[in-house]
Order: C-alpha cells, then sequence, then structure tokens
C-alpha cells in the first residue's frame, strides 16, 4: 500500500507513511527536498529537524501547501512557543497528504465507483541548548492512514543533535529520523516498515557575503541506494558520466552522489531570499532517459513584507512536471503587536 512513495525520490515500496519524507515548507522544497542544518528562526525547520528548535522561533505559526501532480495534494501547520522557565522549546505539527481520488473497478476491470486516500501525522517537538552552541531535540508523530476500505496507523520517534557556531555563521547536525512501527496494518498480520532514516548535514554561511552552502547527507544507513536497472543505457549527471564507468568499478561515485543534496541560498538584504539546489537521487529516480532536462534541480524564494514572509519553492521531477509549494509565516507577537 505504498502506492506514492516515488515521490520522495526513494526506492520505492520499502516501507509506509511516505507523508513522514514530504518536505514540510516551500523553504525545504526550494533547497532540495532535506534542509536539516540551518539555525535561524523559521518555524518550519523544526519539523525535520527537531534540535534545530530554538527560542528565536517563539510564537511563530507557519503555513504550508503543497500542488502535487495530477490532483494530490499536501500541507502542513506548524506552530512553536519557547517556555524560558524551563530552558524548552516546543513544537506542534499537522500534516496531511491527499492522494486524490481513483476509479474503483470489479474482478474483470468494470468500473464500479471511486474511491480516495489520504494520511495525517501529528508531530509534537521539543529542542534544548547545552553550553551554547550545543543543541537537541526530540519528536514524536503519531500517523493515521487510509486508503479505500484500509487503513492503517503507527507512531515514529526522531531524535537529533546539533552544533551551531554562530559567530562563523557554520552549523552542523545528525539525526535519526523515524524510529517507529505500525499500530495497525493495512492488511492484518502484515505490519511494514516506517521510513527510517539516518541524516547528516553542513551549512556555512561565507562571511561578508551573501551565500549560504548546505550538504545534507542521507540514507546514511547503507551504502548502496542505487536503483539496478537491467535496460540501463545511459546514466549521464551533471556530476559525472556514468558511460565511462563499467560495471565492475560498481558506480562509486554514483552511489557516493544518491547519498548528497547540496543547495544554496543568497540573502539580499534581510527581507529578500532566493534558494536552488540539486537532489541527486531524485534525478537519477524519476528522469526520463532520453530528456533528463532539469531534472533534480529545486528553486524558490523568501520575501518578507511587514510582518509575514511568504515563500515559494517548486521543484523538478521531470521534464513532464514538478511540484509548486507555498507557504506563509508570520510571528504572532509582531501581529497583534504585544509579547504573547
Amino acid at each position: 500500500m505504498c502506492l506514492p512513495a516515488w515521490l520522495h525520490a526513494q526506492v520505492g515500496g520499502e516501507s509506509v507513511f511516505p507523508l513522514l519524507d514530504e518536505s514540510p515548507s516551500a523553504r525545504t522544497t526550494a533547497m532540495g527536498g532535506l534542509f536539516i542544518s540551518v539555525f535561524d528562526n523559521d518555524a518550519a525547520l523544526a519539523l525535520q529537524n527537531p534540535s534545530l528548535i530554538n527560542p528565536s522561533m517563539h510564537n511563530r505559526l507557519s503555513l504550508h501547501y503543497i500542488d502535487f501532480l495530477a490532483d494530490m495534494k499536501e500541507g502542513y501547520a506548524g506552530y512553536v512557543r519557547d517556555f524560558d522557565k524551563i530552558k524548552t522549546t516546543f513544537n506542534a505539527g499537522i500534516q496531511f497528504l491527499n492522494y486524490g481520488n481513483f476509479t474503483a473497478t470489479d474482478e474483470i476491470g468494470n468500473p464500479i465507483g471511486t474511491f480516495n486516500g489520504s494520511d495525517y501525522a501529528l508531530t509534537l517537538g521539543a529542542g534544548r541548548t547545552y553550553a551554547d552552541r550545543f543543541h537537541y531535540g526530540m519528536s514524536a508523530t503519531f500517523l493515521t492512514s487510509k486508503l479505500e476500505s484500509y487503513s492503517a496507523n503507527g507512531a515514529a520517534l526522531t531524535f537529533a543533535g546539533a552544533y551551531h557556531d554562530s559567530t562563523h555563521g557554520f552549523t552542523a547536525t545528525v539525526l535519526f529520523k523515524n524510529v517507529g512501527t505500525q499500530f495497525k496494518s493495512y492488511l492484518s498480520g502484515q505490519n511494514e516498515p516506517l521510513p527510517f532514516d539516518i541524516q547528516a548535514g553542513v551549512s556555512k554561511r561565507l562571511e561578508h557575503t551573501p551565500f549560504l552552502f548546505s550538504l545534507v547527507l542521507h540514507d546514511l544507513y547503507r551504502w548502496d541506494i542505487r536503483y539496478d536497472d537491467p535496460n540501463e543505457v545511459d546514466q549521464s549527471t551533471i556530476f559525472i558520466d556514468s558511460t565511462q564507468q563499467t560495471k565492475d568499478k560498481k558506480y562509486i561515485a554514483d552511489k557516493i552522489f544518491l547519498h548528497t543534496v547540496i543547495g544554496a541560498e543568497i540573502f539580499f538584504g534581510k527581507a529578500f531570499r532566493i534558494n536552488i539546489a540539486y537532489n541527486h537521487q531524485r534525478r537519477q529516480e524519476l528522469a526520463f532517459q532520453d530528456r533528463r532536462g532539469l531534472a533534480g534541480f529545486s528553486f524558490g524564494a523568501d520575501l518578507t513584507i511587514n510582518r509575514f514572509t511568504v515563500s515559494y519553492g517548486r521543484a523538478i521531477y521531470n521534464v513532464a512536471g514538478g511540484v509548486n509549494h507555498f507557504s506563509l509565516g508570520m510571528n504572532l507577537d509582531e501581529l497583534f503587536g504585544k509579547k504573547m
């Protein structure tokens, strides 16, 4: 029951609740779908990495919506609040993924109606600081899913730690993501694994420049995540030309790059920034063989107007299209003109 697993550019059919791997915000979508090592006041960062939850996010609300291919829709709403007395900052968020409508048929293919499917997730997280530069956090996500007459539910934990040096604009982080299980499976007695992952990331803001660079490594618990296509002829990428490799070399360079998402943010003052990123796994798995185009690339922008931050992100899956992500962030203290 993993119909949409291809959407987030992972090896399909290996796990349930693909919602856990979807991008929560337009900024994250623009940065290749994984953006886990930037320490600022963006409340949406709390969903993917709870160690980034910090007091600068206090009383911030973020709303997000994705227009997927076909008629699939996804959304996320998150809120962060800091409690200074216990030196802990909390995040709460709710996420949904609607798969759209499908045609139901009988045993020989005759249409007999329609059905739909959707996933929902409620996440509660907390982050704390240790010795000024070290941060740690944990989140718990409760999941439910319904596909036609089948339903499932479960829960997942994410543990994370980060090092942030504000003086030099450097952040490094590691997280153990989606440690959990199904409580109820779609088919009785056939529990399926959640999309567990170990990720690490670093970001660096170059001093006296408007540039911030990000590198994220994913699927670190397994080396070979390359899809072995027996019909493969050409695997050219912007980094390497796999046609120049032999199977004896086992595509070493390709296997390394499949674990990486690289991106950059360019700041134009405090009110505007643009993002661009490249996800090699997405390009390799989703691009059309004969027309690779800009598959794997993503881009976006953020604009702060008065008390609101409006964001847009687009991820290109292949020449047939991609996804558009829209976000709205706000500081409720500024919005209502008082400390809440």
